[in-house]
């Protein structure tokens, strides 16, 4: 167990503009008597002018000006930053993986909010990744693993058994990822997926309730992400394509994204005012 913790004091914001496949430094996050602050690099906003034109992280928000940009009514940090945080699920994980911590009646406050977006994957939902340095971006990211070994580290996590640095290493892709329930990122066939597993806890197939769901709304014509079924160790896997991800002859692509919370001006503790 580790018995001393980095504290951050900072960290600096990079972003994939629209069609690119290599990110930017936008700016910096800093903190600030419990909240964070975020302030564009001059170098970000020298590029409005230029051909590859820099864009607003989400422009209510984030606008594109000079200086500490000040929070919205109620918030400690710029909601489209949170969007780009682990969840709960992330956050065991993470616990997990420097403290030794049991899973579920683990307090996630033990750890800042700078810790979480610096020790999550890269690979995360939307646009952005976090880094120390504001002039070489080093992604956290792990090879692609089964689904055998991600199984058996989310089973791992939700037992509160420490990781090995095998099974660490396996389920550290989807630290970064929304959302409470098990889950980690795939890849398979130039295209990326959100593998979403059985919990223990579960008192019927959850993930096939969702493929289930997820098949009819396509069916009746919504717009929803492909989703397939599979049967990994006698349980069920969903795998969801992702929709954040592009693949070009260049690499990969990523789109910005907002949550609904971030659309209300709300952060995760007032959801419940949300509907």
């Amino acid at each position: 167990m580790m018995t001393s913790e980095k504290h951050y004091n900072e960290a600096y914001v990079w972003i994939w503009l629209p069609r690119e496949t290599d990110p930017v430094v936008a700016g910096r996050l800093e903190a600030d008597n419990g909240n964070l602050l975020f302030n564009y690099g001059k170098s970000y906003l020298d590029r409005v002018n230029d051909i590859k034109s820099a864009i607003p992280i989400y422009e209510p928000e984030l606008p594109l000006k000079a200086g500490a940009l000040p929070l919205l009514e109620g918030l400690s940090m710029p909601g489209c930053i949170r969007d780009g945080a682990p969840d709960a699920w992330g956050r065991r994980v993470i616990i997990n993986k420097k403290l030794g911590l049991k899973g579920a009646d683990t307090d996630t406050t033990v750890l800042d909010e700078l810790t979480y977006l610096l020790e999550s994957g890269s690979d995360r939902i939307g646009a952005l990744d976090f880094q120390l340095s504001p002039s070489k971006y080093e992604p956290r990211s792990a090879t692609n693993v089964p689904l055998e070994e991600l199984l058996d580290s989310a089973a791992r996590v939700e037992k509160g058994i420490p990781l090995t640095p095998e099974l660490d290493i396996a389920l550290y892709h989807g630290t970064a990822i929304g959302g409470a329930r098990p889950k980690a990122l795939v890849e398979d066939n130039n295209k990326k997926y959100v593998a979403k597993f059985s919990s223990s806890t579960d008192i019927y197939s959850v993930v096939k309730a969702e493929f289930i769901a997820m098949r009819l709304a396509d069916l009746v014509g919504l717009n929803v992400a492909l989703v397939k079924l599979e049967t990994v160790a006698n349980k069920d896997v969903l795998l969801v394509e992702r929709f954040d991800r592009e693949n070009v002859e260049q690499g990969w692509t990523r789109k910005s994204m907002v949550s609904a919370l971030t659309l209300f001006g709300l952060d995760d503790m007032m959801a419940r005012y949300a509907s």
